[in-house]
């Protein structure tokens, strides 16, 4: 489990970013008392959810 700095670090954005994002229920973590962890699970997931083909250059 990663606090939100460690998450953010590997993420390359901003622990208030992330922190936000978590708080509004956008990106999946755990809560273990006032504390926000994610799992690399998480952090796989909120990598997949951006991913986007890549667009077709004839359209």
């Amino acid at each position: 489990m990663l606090t939100a700095d460690q998450a953010a670090h590997h993420l390359r954005v901003t622990a208030s970013w992330l922190r936000k994002k978590a708080a509004a229920g956008h990106i999946a973590h755990t809560r273990i008392g006032r504390h926000l962890r994610f799992s690399a699970a998480d952090l796989h997931g909120l990598i997949r959810s951006g991913n986007r083909p890549p667009r077709d250059p004839l359209r």
